[in-house]
C-alpha cells in the first residue's frame, strides 16, 4: 500500500475544514496516510471531527536561531543521499529562508524514515514549498492542491508558483475558475492540472426541505472576518431593507472591531451579531435554522478572493437556500434560479433586493434547495473525492 504524506502549514486549522474532511474520507477508502505540520495551531478550539483523524502526526522542528539551523542541519542530513542531493540543490534555494531550508531538509529525512511514497501538499505557498524540497532531495513525488490566496494574492512569487507547479505529479484546482487561471499562469512548465472540487461528508449534512419564509427574515452567514467576505456588504444590505431581518456572522478576523463598529453606526445591534468561531455542529445548527445562508463574496484590493467556500456547500446540502456572488468558483455550484440565487460582487442593492424577494416568498425556495442538494450529491461526496486522489496517487493497491 502507498504512504502518502500530507504537508500542511498548520495542523489543526479551525478554519480548514475541507482538509480534515479530506484526510477522514481517505483513511475510510483504506489509504495509509501521515500529517506533517509546518507550524502550531494557536486556534483555541477544535472541530470534534478532529479526534476522528487516525493518521499519525508529526510537527516539522523549525530552527529559531543560527546554532539551532546548523544542530538541525546536521541531524537531517544523516542520510548519504540526502547529503548528495542537499550539495546538488544548494544553489537553487538561495533565494529561501535558512528556516524553511532547515524545515524542508527535516521533511525530507521523514519521508524516509516513514518511508513516505507520495506528498499531497495543500496550498501553493510555505507548504508546496517544503513539498517540493522534500521530493528534490528524495526523489518522492508530490500533488499541489491550490485554493486561492496562495495563487491570487498580490504576494505571491510568480516564479516559485510555476516552479512548484511545474515540477509536481499533479496540481489540482477545486474550482474550474481556478483551473483555467492556473492554465494561464502556468503555461510552459509542463503543469499536469487537475480538477477536483473539496467535498463534504454527505451523511453529517442530511437534507430538509428549507424552512417557509417568514418574518423576521433569518439571515446566516459563515466565514473569517477579513475583507474577501464581503460581510459590510451585507450589513449594508440589512440596513436597507425595508422588512424586519436579523443577521448572524459567524466567524473571527482582523475585521472584527470595524464591523462591530458599522453595525452601531448603523443602528443595527439588535439584529446584526458577530457570533464568534463555531464548530462545524454548530455552524449546521445556524445553517438549519436560518431562511437564507448569504456568501457576499468581493475581491480583495491585495487581489486576494475565495476559492470556493465550503460552507457555501454546506448550507446547501442542508436545504437552506443560497444567494451569492459571482465571484471565482461560486456561480460553478449556486446558478442563479436553478440552486439558488447569484448576483455581482459589490452590488448591495442587489443583494437587499434578493434578501426581500426571499423574505416575501418571491422565490422557489423548495426548488432551489433541492436542485442543490442533487448537485452536491453528484459532484461534492467527499468518498468519491477520496478515490480520486487515491488512484491519482497510487494509494490503497
Amino acid at each position: 500500500m502507498t504512504r502518502i504524506g500530507y504537508v500542511l502549514k498548520v495542523y489543526p486549522r479551525f478554519s480548514e475544514t475541507f482538509i480534515v474532511t479530506e484526510i477522514l474520507a481517505r483513511e475510510a477508502h483504506g489509504d495509509d496516510l501521515r500529517i506533517y505540520a509546518l507550524r502550531p495551531t494557536t486556534d483555541p478550539r477544535f472541530h470534534p471531527e478532529i479526534a476522528r483523524v487516525r493518521a499519525q502526526v508529526s510537527w516539522v522542528p523549525r530552527p529559531a536561531k543560527a546554532s539551532e539551523f546548523w544542530a538541525q542541519l546536521s541531524d537531517s542530513l544523516r542520510h548519504e543521499d540526502l547529503r548528495r542531493r542537499f550539495a546538488e540543490l544548494a544553489p537553487d534555494l538561495a533565494g529561501l529562508p535558512a528556516d524553511e531550508v532547515a524545515q524542508g531538509i527535516s521533511l525530507a529525512a521523514s519521508v524516509i524514515d516513514d518511508g513516505i511514497d507520495h506528498l499531497h501538499a495543500h496550498f501553493a505557498s510555505l507548504a508546496g514549498r517544503m513539498a517540493w524540497l522534500a521530493s528534490r532531495l528524495t526523489g518522492v513525488p508530490y500533488t499541489i492542491t491550490t485554493h486561492a490566496k496562495d495563487i491570487y494574492h498580490e504576494s505571491v512569487d510568480r516564479g516559485w508558483l510555476r516552479r512548484i507547479c511545474g515540477d509536481a505529479d499533479r496540481v489540482i484546482a477545486i474550482s474550474r475558475f481556478n483551473e483555467r487561471y492556473l492554465n494561464e499562469v502556468l503555461d510552459g512548465t509542463g503543469a499536469r492540472i487537475s480538477l477536483q472540487y473539496n467535498a463534504l461528508e454527505l451523511e453529517r449534512f442530511p437534507y430538509r426541505d428549507p424552512i417557509q419564509p417568514s418574518l423576521p427574515l433569518r439571515i446566516a452567514t459563515v466565514g473569517r472576518l477579513v475583507p474577501k467576505k464581503g460581510f459590510a456588504d451585507l450589513i449594508d444590505a440589512v440596513a436597507a431593507l425595508d422588512i424586519p431581518a436579523e443577521l448572524d456572522i459567524a466567524g473571527s478576523g482582523e475585521l472584527h472591531d470595524e464591523l462591530a463598529a458599522r453595525i452601531e453606526r448603523l443602528g443595527l445591534g439588535d439584529r446584526v451579531r458577530l457570533v464568534g468561531p463555531l464548530t462545524q455542529n454548530e455552524v449546521s445548527e445556524l445553517i438549519r435554522g436560518s431562511h437564507v445562508f448569504a456568501a457576499p463574496c468581493i475581491p480583495a484590493d491585495d487581489g486576494n478572493i475565495d476559492g470556493l467556500p465550503t460552507v457555501v456547500l454546506e448550507a446547501m446540502a442542508l436545504g437552506t437556500p443560497v444567494v451569492a456572488t459571482s465571484v471565482s468558483g461560486l456561480p460553478e455550484v449556486v446558478r442563479d434560479g436553478l440552486t439558488g440565487i447569484l448576483i455581482e460582487p459589490g452590488d448591495v442593492a442587489a443583494l437587499t433586493r434578493s434578501l426581500a424577494g426571499l423574505a416575501t416568498g418571491q422565490v422557489p425556495v423548495v426548488t432551489l434547495a433541492r436542485n442543490a442538494r442533487a448537485l452536491i450529491e453528484e459532484q461534492f461526496n467527499s468518498r468519491r473525492q477520496a478515490a480520486t486522489l487515491s488512484t491519482w496517487e497510487g494509494g490503497n493497491r
